[in-house]
C-alpha cells in the first residue's frame, strides 16, 4: 500500500513516511514496514509483516504505473477502505459512487470476480484500467500497428490468451486499457471482451486521453476538456452500424 495511518490515525503517503516512526494498516490496524526502498521494478511501499492476519488478502499492484495513476486523483480518494457485512478491502480509488481499479501486474480471474462482486454489492460502479503496453496487436493479418485511428473497423486482440476474461465480464463493468501510440498515452474503452480479443468504442478522429478519463470520473474539472462519454456520444453516429 502507498498510504498508511500513523499513531494519531492520520493518513500518511509513502513518500512522506519517516522510518523512525510507526505506521499501521488502515484495514486491520497491524504495524507495517517500509519495503522496496532500493527496488527498480517495485515502488517503495508499506507492507504487512510476515504471517499477517489482515482481512484484506487481495494482491495489490505496487508498480510505478499504478502509483502514477493513483496520484492523478485527490489524496482523499486514494486507497479508501470499503466495508460490507464486516468485510473490508482497500479500493485503489473511490470517487463519488465509483470504484476505479488499476492493474499493471497479473491478476487471477478469481480475484477479478471477487473484487467486482464485492464492490457491486457495496453499491458502487466498478471501473478497471489495465496497462496494455506490449500486450495487444492487430488481429487482422493485413493490418499493421495498434493505432486505433488507423485501423478502420479492424479489431485488436491480446498477444497472448488473457485468462482474466475466460468468463465474460459483467456488462455493468467499465473496462479501459492504456498504451502508447507514437509515445503518446492513449486509452480505449472496451466492449465485447473475451480471452482472445475485444472490440472498442471508436472515437475517430479523437484519441481518448488520460485527461478525458479523469474528466469522466470527476478528477479533472477543466471545462475545456471533454469526458469519455461526451467524445463517444459525439462520434457514435459514424459507427452506429458497427455492433
Amino acid at each position: 500500500m502507498f498510504i498508511a495511518i500513523d499513531k494519531d490515525n492520520n493518513r500518511v503517503e509513502i513518500e512522506n513516511a519517516d522510518k523512525t516512526k510507526e505506521y499501521f494498516c488502515p484495514v486491520c490496524g497491524e504495524k507495517l514496514s517500509i519495503r522496496a526502498k532500493e527496488s527498480i521494478s517495485v515502488k517503495t511501499h508499506f507492507a504487512h509483516k510476515r504471517n499477517s492476519q489482515c482481512v484484506d488478502d487481495w494482491n495489490h499492484d505496487m508498480s510505478e504505473w499504478h502509483l502514477n495513476w493513483q496520484r492523478r486523483f485527490p489524496t482523499e480518494c486514494r486507497e479508501v477502505v470499503i466495508e460490507h457485512n464486516g468485510t473490508k478491502h482497500r479500493a485503489d480509488v473511490c470517487i463519488g459512487k465509483t470504484i476505479i481499479e488499476f492493474q499493471h501486474s497479473p491478476l487471477s480471474s478469481e480475484e477479478f470476480g471477487k473484487r467486482n462482486e464485492f464492490y457491486t454489492n457495496c453499491g458502487y460502479k466498478v471501473v478497471w484500467v489495465f496497462d496494455a503496453e506490449g500486450k495487444i496487436a492487430s488481429c487482422h493479418p493485413k493490418a499493421y500497428g495498434i493505432d486505433p485511428n488507423e485501423l478502420s473497423f479492424v479489431e485488436l486482440c491480446w498477444k497472448r490468451k488473457n485468462v482474466l476474461f475466460l468468463t465474460k465480464p459483467s456488462s455493468k463493468l467499465e473496462i479501459f486499457i492504456q498504451y502508447k501510440v507514437e509515445k503518446q498515452d492513449i486509452m480505449l474503452k472496451l466492449k465485447n471482451v473475451s480471452s482472445k480479443g475485444f472490440k472498442f468504442y471508436r472515437t475517430y478522429p479523437n484519441y481518448l486521453l488520460i485527461e478525458n478519463f479523469l474528466k469522466e470520473y470527476g478528477a479533472n474539472v477543466d471545462p475545456r476538456v471533454r469526458s469519455v462519454s461526451v467524445i463517444i456520444e459525439q462520434t457514435k453516429d459514424i459507427y452506429k452500424s458497427i455492433p
